[in-house]
């Protein structure tokens, strides 16, 4: 789609309104004879978005069946047409007949399909396995602890995390303790080999180190873990991926492009030197390998592009391991064409076999506001791949992301069980500055620093889960003790930015950290009674604070919070929010929602 232009503008209108009001014949006239249906308003809202609203059968038929327009197009909202239409439908059956049409033509009823993201808020670099009946995914975790994340699904679309690869919090002060923010853990991969699960993944240190890329692999009998004590090669490289061929030997994928490696069964050891097998499609950026063998080939795909707009998936094959590698004639098989999409950054994916043999891949991708600010950091998508009679993956047939799609299991109804919330904090977690009760209850004590120092451990983090969001926690001072600093909720993205909503023993306050100082604050005098109500509104670039149930400040054009809010170092994360103390007091809090 294409946001309308001043050209276009007036026709645009016409037409939009037309639609609106229900009035087919002039809708029909203006696409004859200048409105061209691939424009949109500046909220993403398509012809057929207006159409929906009209409420004419006829001329939604028109849109559909003679102008190829899709009724699971997003706007920026992630609302579809068919989304508008199952909302007419429930509030006045009467006009169910547009939503029982979409479901014709989509194949797929609005209670029986999924929606992209899957996993929103930051999940990058997704690699996916199965065993049995059972999914396992890992995502990258940059320089938080606990370390890669290990999520369990039963039917591809509903994810529940059950264990981490790297919990000794020892073994992660030592190797990420120094790491600037966003290095650490990229690009995870998950197999398994013979019962038991594998886990490599890059760590990449920071740039003075005497190897700034190293490939981590460590292992376990079950998904969850305990992880065996990482192993570390000092291989140049990222995005490493394990794959096992059919005479049992098994061998570890690198970029640039995909460089191939024999290891030992248990990975422990690197039995070759790497050897270039492909180095892609486009030529730019190839990263990202993973092998799969079917039907005689050996299918190398490839995250090609860079990570931004324009990032692809594509794909090669060869009938020998380490080639030649012919090119798909389809490539790639993912990419986001569409500039004014929700979706986009669409690459870095892995294909998945269901027992019944249908194939799946979770991929990378990422939302922007404004078209500019990717807040979340990146996300985990998941298309079907159908393949050509001639071999070759095609994955949502082509057609770029879907933001509607069938269940891949319509039948089963996976219920995730309720769980504490998914704490997480840089570089590791201290016992003696950070209790996490069963209750609920985090407790945490100050260790002196201040969020911008890579040493500070009393902060506490979660995953921002959307665009829009509200938190609320309640904190309380340790009986007897007076709060010799400040102490609060924060809205992070890394050490360099960062938002602090806290409180002194005399002030209530909001300030924005960038690059190497505070920017701008706001305060009040208040005096700290030893209990205090913090919440915070998020609303797209839009920040509401509330204390005590009382809406202190409203900050627009908060963008600090996200990759592109300053250029500096590898800024590949996404927005926290959590808990701090700065200073030496212990605090508690309950998150309430």
């Amino acid at each position: 789609m294409n946001l309308y232009t001043s050209k276009t503008e007036a026709a645009a209108r016409k037409t939009f309104n037309a639609a609106k009001t229900g009035e087919t014949a002039v809708v029909m006239e203006m696409i004859d004879r200048s409105f061209n249906t691939e424009d949109c308003d500046e909220e993403g809202n398509s012809l057929l978005h207006y159409a929906v609203e009209g409420g004419s059968l006829e001329l939604i038929k028109y849109l559909v069946e003679q102008c190829a327009m899709d009724p699971t197009w997003a706007n920026l909202h992630m609302v579809t047409p068919y989304d508008l239409a199952a909302v007419l439908a429930g509030q006045d059956p009467s006009k169910a007949e547009i939503r029982d049409y979409f479901q014709q033509v989509c194949g797929f009823s609005d209670q029986e399909c999924y929606r992209n993201p899957v996993c929103r808020g930051m999940h990058a670099d997704p690699s996916i396995v199965r065993v049995g009946e059972d999914y396992y995914m890992v995502n990258s975790s940059f320089v938080y602890f606990p370390c890669i994340p290990i999520s369990h699904s039963k039917d591809l679309v509903h994810w529940e995390v059950i264990g981490h690869a790297v919990t000794d919090r020892k073994w992660a002060e030592e190797h990420l303790g120094g790491l600037e923010g966003g290095r650490g853990f990229w690009a995870p991969d998950i197999s398994y080999h013979k019962g038991r699960f594998y886990i490599c993944a890059t760590l990449r240190n920071n740039d003075d180190a005497p190897y700034i890329q190293t490939q981590m692999v460590t292992s376990s009998d079950h998904p969850e873990g305990p992880y065996e004590t990482p192993v570390i090669h000092n291989v140049l490289g990222i995005d490493p991926s394990i794959f096992t061929d059919d005479d049992g030997k098994r061998y570890m994928l690198i970029n640039r492009g995909a460089r191939i490696m024999e290891i030992s069964e248990d990975g422990k050891e690197i039995l070759s030197q790497p050897s270039m097998i492909w180095y892609g499609y486009s030529g730019h950026a190839p990263e990202g390998p993973h092998l799969l063998k079917k039907d005689g080939y050996y299918y190398c795909f490839l995250a090609e592009g860079g990570t931004g707009k324009g990032h692809m998936i594509t794909v090669a094959r060869s009938k020998n391991l380490m080639g030649p590698y012919e090119n798909c004639p389809y490539n790639p098989i993912m990419t986001q064409k569409d500039a004014i999409a929700a979706i986009q950054c669409c690459g870095h994916g892995k294909p998945v076999q269901t027992p019944d043999g249908r194939w799946f891949m979770v991929y990378l991708c990422s939302r922007f506001l404004e078209g500019e600010w990717g807040m979340l950091g990146r996300e985990t998508c998941l298309d079907e791949i159908t393949w050509t009679s001639d071999g070759w993956p095609l994955l949502n047939r082509r057609k770029g992301p879907s933001y509607m799609a069938p269940l891949p299991y319509p039948a089963k109804k996976q219920e995730i069980k309720e769980k504490a919330p998914a704490w997480t904090s840089p570089r590791t977690i201290d016992p003696e500055y950070i209790t996490v009760s069963p209750e609920g209850w985090v407790q945490v004590k100050g260790d002196g620093k201040d969020l911008c120092c890579r040493e500070c451990r009393s902060l506490l983090l979660l995953c921002q889960p959307d665009f829009s969001f509200f938190t609320e926690f309640e904190m309380e001072l340790a009986d007897g003790e007076t709060l010799t600093s400040d102490a609060g909720l924060t809205l992070y993205y890394d050490e360099n930015t960062y938002v602090k909503f806290g409180v002194t023993k005399d002030q209530v306050f909001v300030t924005e950290y960038v690059d190497d100082k505070y920017v701008r604050r706001e305060s009040m005098a208040s005096k700290f009674e030893g209990k205090a109500v913090f919440a915070v509104e998020t609303n797209g670039l839009e920040r509401k604070f509330y204390y005590n149930n009382q809406l202190l400040w409203t900050w627009d054009r908060v963008t600090s919070i996200c990759s592109e809010g300053l250029v500096k170092g590898k800024r590949f994360t996404g927005a926290m929010y959590g808990v701090y103390v700065n200073g030496s007091n212990i605090l508690r809090w309950r998150q309430h929602c």
